[in-house]
């Protein structure tokens, strides 16, 4: 008999397939008294061990390809670090010599030590990076069990794909988890979906399903247990269930659904070279968020208006020493070069939290919490001459086409005032050099503290523009970490406090007359598109991917409508019957408004 389980959808569309079941890993683990002598070999096993998967994440570097999101390069990298950590390793190694024990042991005590600390702490972030080192260990444990390089884990093989009765259906993840690096390793083998028993809207599986453009399901709870390996199942991202045991009947009327949404994809490629604007003739920009230098291309395919966020982060990870500034200048002219005269927007190093820098981070101690730690401007500001060859790079890329600089994490003017400053004195380097730069490049910050949200009007005197970073915005409104399961349910865009920070981001930018954008997940997402043209906003920046679902919600919309029905949706104080309000005002989409 058909069944179906609930959880969070994070990626758009129907997926129809076998279930390949990923069977988790135990830390169920017995303890072998050794002799003082043996000691040194136990610890030379782990050390291969440690080894054996450093490889394996160094083989997935190379193997992954250049089209694969940054944020997944940058989690792998987070990975490696901790695969390195000291709290873990080398108080794994002596415990080792002082309890006389063997390594898997003493590893798993270890951990669970780590765990009980983490436990303790109200931190959500830290919660998170708990279930990063578990990750670890299960990988370790892996190697030291496989030490022959068996220890991957298994893929459906070529003859396991042509045989058995729904051999004519792709495969489709099942898992309880998925680590980050297991993630890359499974992009290759060309899954048509994922579905999670952990999880959140901002998890890794969920960046994974959207770079990839797949329909994907997390939190699940029990699906992982229901599941039968190769048994037929279906993944529904649009209303974030997947069923089991399907049927025919049931697997028929998916098949259509599926070929009507294939067809209407198809249609969206048709608004590739159309202006984007409303009905009632209001202009909208559309803009894309980089990663790399390489996914310029992408954005340029997508008929984005320029690159509304570059995240240069990605240039110092994975690296012991920061990037030199000629380094820099290569990546960020090559991206402006690329986007042939379109303006390019480059964020300032955004370090910290869960974008750990070892060239900052090795000769600093690690903070209690450290999404509220010195990260993003705040450590520019602390590192100066890291953030002035920074600087210098970046102006010197604007002498080839139109850069703004973003300055991330801003809570107040005198960080901007700081910024400024710097900014001036990497001018007059170049100047000294004789290197060419824009004199008047715009400066904006990054609003995605409430702080600065709610004292906008004290900012603006300092900035050429804003551009709203509603991810951060969201989790520090909301105080939760939003890659953390156990809270992602209060993860919500359209908390009435969200929307009336933003709403009131965007309205005192607008009255000022300094240009305003969004640049984050709310951005990308067809279902706000017009609640945020009700808030004034004309300036969207997102996944490549996402630009035109997002144009054909523009295209179809009256602005004058949009006020009207936004007005309505921010009186509205109760987050259900707020969500009820946009979803009904959107039940329309299909059809042309007004």
């Amino acid at each position: 008999m058909a069944f179906s389980v609930s959880g969070i959808p994070v990626g758009r569309g129907i997926a129809i397939g076998r279930a390949w079941v990923l069977a988790p890993a135990s830390l169920d683990v017995p303890r072998r008294q050794i002799e003082q002598a043996e000691g040194h070999q136990e610890v030379e096993r782990l050390y291969a061990a440690v080894r054996a998967v450093d490889e394996e994440f160094e083989r997935m570097r190379q193997d992954i390809g250049k089209e694969v999101a940054a944020e997944l390069r940058a989690f792998l990298d987070l990975q490696a670090i901790v695969l390195h950590d000291p709290m873990l390793i080398e108080a794994t190694r002596d415990r080792i010599l002082a309890e006389h024990c063997n390594a898997e042991w003493a590893l798993v005590q270890q951990y669970e030590l780590v765990a009980e600390q983490f436990d303790n702490i109200d931190d959500a972030y830290l919660r998170e990076r708990r279930a990063d080192v578990r990750q670890i260990v299960e990988r370790i444990l892996k190697a030291m069990r496989h030490p022959d390089g068996s220890h991957r884990i298994a893929l459906p093989s070529t003859a396991a794909s042509s045989q058995g009765e729904h051999a004519d259906l792709p495969w489709i993840l099942v898992a309880h988890d998925i680590a980050p690096a297991d993630m890359l390793l499974l992009k290759q083998h060309s899954f048509a979906g994922f579905a999670t028993d952990t999880g959140s809207p901002t998890s890794h599986t969920a960046i994974l399903a959207r770079s990839l453009g797949l329909p994907a399901v997390v939190g699940l709870q029990t699906l992982h247990g229901l599941i039968q390996q190769g048994e037929p199942v279906i993944i529904d991202a649009e209303a974030g269930v997947v069923l089991g045991s399907i049927d025919a009947p049931i697997r028929s009327i998916y098949e259509v659904r599926q070929a009507e949404q294939a067809v209407a994809r198809s249609r969206l490629t048709r608004l590739k070279h159309l202006a984007a604007q409303t009905l009632d003739g209001e202009g909208v920009r559309l803009f894309a968020n980089l990663d790399l230098p390489t996914d310029a291309a992408q954005a340029i395919e997508a008929g984005c208006q320029g690159v509304g966020l570059f995240r240069s982060e990605f240039l110092y990870m994975n690296r012991n020493d920061p990037p030199s500034e000629d380094e820099q200048y290569e990546a960020y002219r090559n991206v402006v070069i690329a986007l042939k005269g379109r303006p390019v927007t480059i964020r300032t190093l955004d370090s910290g939290a869960d974008k750990e820098v070892p060239s900052v981070s090795a000769h600093r101690e690690a903070p209690s919490n450290p999404a509220l730690a010195l990260r993003a401007i705040r450590l520019c500001l602390a590192e100066p001459e890291l953030f002035i060859t920074q600087l210098r790079a970046i102006l010197r890329a604007s002498a080839h086409g139109p850069i703004k600089m973003l300055i991330p994490l801003v809570s107040g003017p005198q960080e901007m005032v700081a910024a400024r400053k710097l900014i001036t004195v990497a001018m007059a380097q170049l100047k000294a050099r004789g290197q060419a730069f824009d004199a008047q490049i715009p400066i904006g910050a990054m609003i995605e503290v409430p702080a600065a949200a709610l004292a906008i009007d004290g900012l603006l005197p300092v900035l050429d523009f804003a551009s709203l970073g509603t991810n951060d915005l969201i989790q520090y409104t909301l105080a939760i970490d939003r890659a953390d399961g156990d809270v992602a349910h209060l993860y919500n865009p359209l908390h009435p406090a969200v929307l009336r920070l933003v709403h009131e981001v965007i309205k005192t930018c607008n009255r000022h007359g300094k240009p305003v954008s969004v640049c984050g997940e709310m951005a990308g997402d067809p279902d706000l598109t017009r609640l945020l043209l009700g808030f004034g906003l004309r300036e969207f920046s997102m996944h490549p991917a996402q630009v035109l679902l997002v144009k054909q919600e523009v295209l179809r919309s009256r602005a004058t409508e949009c006020v009207k029905q936004a007005s309505r949706i921010l009186k509205q104080g109760d987050p259900s019957k707020l969500s009820a309000l946009l979803s009904k005002w959107n039940q329309d989409r299909d059809h042309i408004s007004g």
